[in-house]
This record gives structure tokens, sequence and C-alpha cells, in this order.
């Protein structure tokens, strides 16, 4: 994104003589260049809402940010354009972004056998060569039930953006269930097995119980993730507008080579029509991943656009989640595990894919390489070639490893 600051250059005007032929009107005053930015920036507010004005400062260390939260446009305004008099600062809002899931089926059923995903990614074979181990996953999402049977010893101690503590546990279920296919433990005779089951996931609460947050804490969280050493972070979650603070944070998850998957958003697609990106997904150095379905078929809930980098399986997926999961993920109480569907899920799959290759490689190779490979040896589906439902075609992490 073009930072948002305007310097506006006033050239001097120097009266050389004087002249006896009457002056004209005086034409009307341009709007100031600064009222004119922050009307751009805050023409994305949500209506009818606080907005949480959010500015970006380029430190050694990685991006820094700061919020300051405004109850009136009025006043929106002014701090808007108080940070524009910054030097080095950009400035945007925070806007709103949610869980990637689709309308859930409610299912109950958690053997092997129901893992269709594991099937048509050859798992099994896959993990003759590598099962994630010594690789971190970031997973920035409604946090992950460390106690959750199926993920013994597998979830680091993370933070909570909502509640500002370490704990970062699950009140939704819908990233304890992006975890699960992460890293649910394989071979134990108990619920799904994960695609990296032997990784480890560090989570980081950035969403509600409801499954909304807004970009300053996925920002904050993408940084935070970085620096706590983790190999591929992933986004399930989307939102419709881009802005300055969080493309600066994956900009620094990229720069320190670490792997950024995205789900690519479940608006669906209109191949005869326009499209509409969704973030962060769409930020330059991400891995945008759609959702299919056990046939290779790319999902009807599933966005279409240049952006789209991968598609993976997301419909019908079954995994981890809490025993009293929030309603409107779908799922049963009590039970653990759920089937859901989404490009929320298809993401996992990816950053799984990632994360068996950087542990099958010692962490040899960098960020740029991995996703460079992944895309490479992607199985084509769907329409010959690269195309805007699909992307590269449906990662294989076994063509990954085998076919370098």
């Amino acid at each position: 994104m073009i930072d948002r600051r305007i310097v506006l250059a006033l050239g001097t005007v120097l009266a050389l003589s004087l002249s006896l032929v009457p002056p004209a009107a005086a034409a009307p005053a341009a709007e100031d260049p600064a009222a004119q930015e922050a009307a751009e920036i805050l023409s994305t507010a949500t209506a009818g809402e606080p907005v949480r004005v959010v500015t970006t400062t380029q430190t050694a260390d990685g991006p820094r940010f700061a919020t300051m939260v405004a109850d009136s446009r009025a006043e929106a305004t002014d701090l808007i354009e108080d940070a524009l008099a910054e030097p080095g600062t950009s400035v945007d809002i925070a806007h709103p972004v949610s869980i990637a899931a689709s309308t859930p089926r409610r299912a109950n059923d958690t053997y092997r056998n129901q893992q269709w995903a594991l099937n048509r990614l050859r798992a099994e074979t896959v993990w003759r060569k590598s099962t994630g181990r010594g690789v971190v996953v970031a997973v920035l999402d409604t946090g992950v039930s460390a106690g959750h049977p199926d993920l013994p010893n597998r979830v680091l101690r993370g933070w909570d953006f909502i509640s500002s503590d370490s704990r970062a546990n699950d009140p939704n279920g819908h990233g304890t269930h992006v975890a699960g296919i992460i890293a649910a433990r394989g071979n134990n005779r108990r619920g799904v097995a994960g695609l990296a089951s032997q990784a480890k996931i560090l989570p980081v609460r950035v969403l509600r119980t409801s499954g909304v947050g807004d970009t300053y804490t996925v920002a904050r969280g993408i940084t935070y993730a970085v620096r706590k050493g983790a190999d591929v972070i992933n986004l399930s979650l989307a939102g419709a507008v881009g802005d300055a603070h969080v493309e600066a944070a994956v900009a620094y998850a990229v720069r320190k080579g670490v792997v950024v998957v995205a789900a690519a958003g479940n608006s669906g697609c209109n191949v005869k029509g326009s499209y509409s990106p969704a973030y962060p997904a769409a930020y330059p150095g991400v891995i945008a991943v759609g959702a299919t379905d056990r046939y290779d078929n790319v999902s009807s809930y599933s966005n279409c656009g240049s952006y789209v980098d991968l598609v993976a399986p997301g419909t019908s997926i079954v995994s981890t989640t809490v025993d009293d999961p929030y309603y409107r993920v779908g799922c049963g109480t009590g039970v653990g595990y759920c089937r859901l569907s989404g490009t929320s899920m298809a993401a996992p799959y990816a950053a799984a894919s990632a994360a068996v290759l950087i542990s099958r490689t010692r962490h040899r190779l960098g960020g740029a390489k991995i996703r460079s490979i992944m895309v490479a040896k992607a199985d084509d589906v769907g329409v010959a070639g690269r195309d805007a439902q699909a992307g590269y075609g449906l990662v294989d992490p076994l063509r990954m490893m085998y076919g370098r």
C-alpha cells in the first residue's frame, strides 16, 4: 500500500512588477490536503461505531503500532491530521475482520477415515519423510484449547490480545479447529490427525468470542508471532478492507523469512464479473488459499481473483474443537470435534504443508523459497495453468518434498 502521507510543496511567488490592470477575482482556496487525506481514510470506517485510529512507525525491530479511539468523525479527523503531521509515521484506521468459515454442517464423526483431506494429500506417505517436528506454526485466531486431548504437548504458551494474558484459550472453537488440522496428534487411537502432527502451535488470540476482531489487533499479533520465533503464521480470518498497519506487519514477517498463509475469503466468485479481494490474503508475500471439496472442485463459497495462490481441502473438514463452542460456529456441545467448511479450513492445510517442508529441509530454506516451492509444485486443478479460482493449483506436500 502506498504511504498515505501527503507532502504538499508550496512554491513562493515573487511579485516582480506592478500592474495597472485591475486584479482578478480571487480563486477559492483549495481544500487542506491533510483534511482530504483524513476524509479518504475515514471513508472506509464502519458507520455508527467508534473509530480506532492506528499509527505505524517503522523501527529496526519491525513496525510499531499505536492506537487512539475517537467517538466522533470530527475527533477522528483531528487525530488523523495530527498523525499525518508526524514525520516517518503512516496512519490508517482499524477495520473489521472475522473468521473465514462458511456455514458449517454439524457432525460428530471423528475417525481418521472421515478425513478425506488427508487421503487427498497422501498424508501417510508424507509422514514417512516429515511430520513437522521442530517447526512452530502461529495460529492467529480465536485462541487454541491447549487442554484438548488430541493436542497434547502441541500448544506453546502464547498471548491473548483480547484478554491481555498468556493463556490464549479458545472460547469460540474456530481456532482449536484450525490448530487440529495442523497438529492434532496422529496414531493415538483418538479423534483426528493433523497433517503436521508433530509441529508446535503458538496460539495468538486476536478475535473475540464471536469470531470478530479488528486489524489493529491482527497487526500486533503478527509482529508478536514473528518475535516469538514462528516459522509459519496461519491467518484463517479475512476482512474486506486493506490497511497500512497489517500490510506493514505482513511485510515485516516476510522480511524475517516467515511463511505467511491466509484464507482467501468466503464471498464466492463471479467468474463473469468483478471480484473483491480479501485481506490479509491479498497482501504481497502472503500465500492466499482458497478451498476445494473432495472432488477437487473449487468450493462455491471460495473467493477468486489474481491474489489467490493455492487451494487446499476446505469443505466438510473434521477437526478438534472446544467442548462448549460459540453457537454460531455450528459445532455440538460436549463433543470436542466438529465438521466445518471454509477457506479457514483450507489455509491450515497449506500452513501444515509448509511446516512439513521446513522440517524436512531442516530450516535451511527461507520463507520466500518455501513459498516458491509450494506454488511451483501445486497440483493443477480446474482450468489449465494459473487461474483466478484455483491459483497455481492444489497444495501438494508430497511433491513439495520429492519434486524440488
